[in-house]
């Protein structure tokens, strides 16, 4: 019969090799989805950069910042769903 301080001590191993992995998954995740947003969010500032002041007042008042800010949060959500798939998977004991 296995004590319970045995017990312990062997799910100690799994346990902490499957938090580790996690977190190295959760940190390559967080690194690539901030470049991904920066790379976007720099696209979309120089797309629309170009425009003329007119346009620019314009796409204000028509409510362009606000749309571009929900398209940017969509797409963070989906990265940070997609990233962090594969840890909940692991995490499954």
């Amino acid at each position: 019969m296995m004590s319970l301080a045995s017990f312990l001590v062997g799910m100690v191993g799994p346990l902490a090799a499957r938090w580790l992995a996690a977190m190295g998954l959760s940190l390559i995740s967080v690194t690539g989805l901030s470049v991904a947003y920066a790379t976007l969010k720099a696209q979309v500032i120089a797309g629309v950069g170009g425009l003329p002041a007119v346009g620019l007042q314009l796409g204000g008042l028509f409510g362009l910042w606000e749309c571009i800010g929900i398209i940017l949060g969509a797409y963070v959500f989906v990265l940070t769903w997609r990233g962090t798939s594969g840890v909940w998977k692991l995490a499954k004991v």
